[in-house]
């Protein structure tokens, strides 16, 4: 039965990634804001941290979107790539961006084959928040916990149960209409007990992007459509009076991500002990 499920998701993503536009519900403004958002976010979170080897869990933005991250972001990266499950956005996300071509590979987060303790820094925005159930999510975060050598870092962003906004759009999401379904994403205790449980320690956190979820969208969509390119100075002055929620207590309520970067400590070695030093 999880197999099939799982076979069933992989054949969903790569039917969206064969499409022309399938980002069509991110205007081009909105997707900048997100990307700036998120730039911001990693570059706060990785200051003053060497990151030789990168991954970033899933290529969507790449592919499609003006909410791309992993290009340009680390150019003295020694290693910088990214995962899909899906082949068909894979493939668009290595032809979209020179930087990407031959840093691409076809693989499912619950189960990658990359080497253990290979990577400095790992990124996973909203991919982990895709799978049906939690024991799914459970494992992704285990699999990449053991892919952070000891001193990486994990910055995870995942759909914010808390707010209300979410719970109608996964409903809907479970709509023939939709795209793609939403999945399960835990509250943010559970999220630091999962990483902790991983042997990662949580540092930073945040809560991001305060557009109102699905409302906002189609505020954009029918803005446009009444008013053509005419409307992007409305859509911009919208994008700033909702950044202004992030700055309110209630921002916990109204952003539609939370955000931990955790990170994988290093062992320390007692005097006289040989097995793990060094490693």
């Amino acid at each position: 039965m999880a197999e099939t499920a799982k076979k069933q998701g992989r054949e969903v993503w790569e039917t969206l990634g064969n499409q022309d536009s399938p980002s069509w519900y991110l205007h081009p403004l909105v997707a900048r804001q997100k990307r700036d958002v998120y730039v911001d976010l990693i570059r706060r979170w990785t200051q003053g941290r060497q990151a030789l080897t990168i991954l970033k869990t899933d290529l969507f933005e790449e592919a499609f979107g003006e909410d791309y991250v992993l290009p340009g972001l680390f150019p003295e990266a020694r290693m910088a790539c990214g995962m899909d499950s899906a082949l068909s956005t894979a493939r668009r996300a290595a032809l979209r961006h020179e930087s990407l071509a031959g840093r691409v590979v076809v693989m499912d987060a619950r189960s990658p084959a990359w080497k253990i303790g290979q990577f400095d820094l790992i990124i996973s925005t909203s991919t982990l928040d895709h799978f049906d159930g939690r024991a799914e999510f459970v494992r992704s975060v285990e699999a990449l916990a053991e892919l952070l050598r000891p001193g990486g870092l994990l910055i995870l962003a995942l759909d914010n149960p808390l707010n209300p906004l979410y719970h109608l759009l996964r409903a809907f999401s479970r709509r023939r209409a939709s795209p793609y379904p939403l999945g399960y994403t835990p509250d943010f205790g559970t999220l630091c007990r999962d990483l902790r449980a991983c042997g990662l320690e949580i540092g930073e956190s945040d809560w991001i992007l305060h557009n109102p979820r699905g409302l906002s969208t189609l505020l954009f969509v029918g803005l446009q459509k009444l008013l053509g390119k005419k409307a992007d100075r409305l859509i911009e002055t919208c994008l700033r009076i909702f950044e202004l929620f992030g700055r309110l207590p209630t921002r916990r309520f109204t952003a539609c991500f939370q955000s931990v970067a955790a990170h994988k400590p290093v062992a320390v070695c007692e005097p006289g002990a040989v097995v793990g030093c060094g490693k």
